[in-house]
Formats: C-alpha cells, structure tokens, sequence
C-alpha cells in the first residue's frame, strides 16, 4: 500500500462489515522497483513517491527514500487499520527493520 487516499476508501467501504484490515507496506529499493509496482503489478503509487525514488542520485539514496516513504505510510496507516505487514523486499530484513522502529 503506497496511496493513502485508496486505503482511506476501501475502509469506507467495507467498514460495514467490521472486518479489522491489516495494510501492507512494502519499501521500494529502487526507481526501477516503483516502476516495476506500477506498470506490471499495477499498485498505484503516488507521483510524488515516484519522484523521490527517482530523483535519488544513487542505490544508498534510494534504499534510504524507500525507507522513509515506508516509514510515513506506516505512521500513516496504523491509526486507520488493525495494524500494518511490513516486508522484507528480496530479503532485505533490515529494511523492514528500520521502517519498523517508527512504531516503537
């Protein structure tokens, strides 16, 4: 889950059924990752996170924007839903690690 604004209309809708909903969050690893989501998966994400993935000037910038749009979804999300799933993209546990310590 990357766009906000879905999340808050899929809980609108199905709130009637009282059904708790986890979201997931995913930290993208690079600008080719978020197009990879977008064009093939067809998870939308938000122009201004394509834009950051894209405008980081190497792999460690990337890894470190994909981390904070992470981190923001999930103190974004958590207040709305059950709780958050965060993923570890290609085994990179410690990605999920970092975005993870802003629950703490």
């Amino acid at each position: 889950m990357f766009d906000l604004k879905l999340l808050e209309v899929f809980l609108e809708r199905t709130a009637q059924f009282g059904i708790p909903v986890i979201a997931g969050v995913w930290p993208l690893t690079s600008f080719r990752n978020a197009e990879f989501m977008v064009n093939e998966l067809r998870v939308p994400v938000p122009q201004e996170y394509m834009d950051r993935m894209h405008n980081a000037e190497n792999a460690e910038a990337a890894r470190a924007a994909g981390v904070a749009i992470a981190q923001d979804m999930v103190q974004r999300a958590r207040p709305l839903t059950a709780g958050v799933q965060l993923s570890a993209p290609f085994g990179r546990y410690e990605m999920a690690i970092e975005v993870a310590q802003v629950i703490i």
